[in-house]
């Protein structure tokens, strides 16, 4: 008499590998789609969450040219992606030598071909978690970026804004309150 063995998974087995590669896959899609989605939803305020994750020596940077319909992220001078974070133009603010909240101008970026554009907006983020400090005017609110890894205040006017901008309660103008 012949015995035949039928090797098969059983309705249990076959419940338990679904199970684990759904798991697995929507870990990994949750992941992709969180990472899209905060470039999507970018907006001033979201702009160190944007930037913070990268891979970087020097600086990872946010760079709007076009009257800032064109935003890419550059890491370490190096252009990398196109994302969707502004829709109009964002002015920008920073107190000049004498104490006046002025008007910033961006330095130049050059293309492909080594023609100059302007740059509208620029954001840098550095190693140490500093990054750029100056007041942008977006809509109708006043993004507020401190250089010492504080997070963004928004102000509904230029003067409140220059008032939470002012430096001088978290720069220290005393060697003693140095901490080294």
């Amino acid at each position: 008499m012949k015995t035949v063995s039928k090797s098969s998974f059983t309705l249990f087995e076959l419940l338990i590998v679904i199970l684990i590669i759904s798991i697995i896959y929507g870990i990994f899609i949750e992941k992709i789609s969180s990472k899209k989605a905060v470039h999507k939803r970018g907006g001033l305020k979201d702009i160190t969450q944007i930037l913070r994750p990268l891979d970087f020596n020097q600086s990872a940077s946010i760079l709007c040219m076009d009257k800032c319909k064109n935003c890419f992220i550059e890491v370490d001078g190096e252009k990398r992606e196109k994302i969707d974070l502004l829709d109009k133009e964002v002015k920008v603010y920073d107190f000049d030598i004498n104490g006046i909240l002025s008007p910033l101008k961006f330095t130049p970026a050059f293309d492909e071909n080594g023609n100059p554009k302007d740059v509208c907006f620029r954001f840098d983020l550095y190693p140490n978690g500093s990054h750029s400090s100056y007041i942008a005017e977006y809509g109708k609110k006043f993004y507020i970026f401190y250089a010492y890894m504080r997070p963004p205040k928004v102000a509904d006017t230029i003067t409140k804004a220059s008032e939470l901008f002012d430096p001088s309660d978290w720069i220290p103008t005393d060697s003693s309150e140095y901490n080294f």
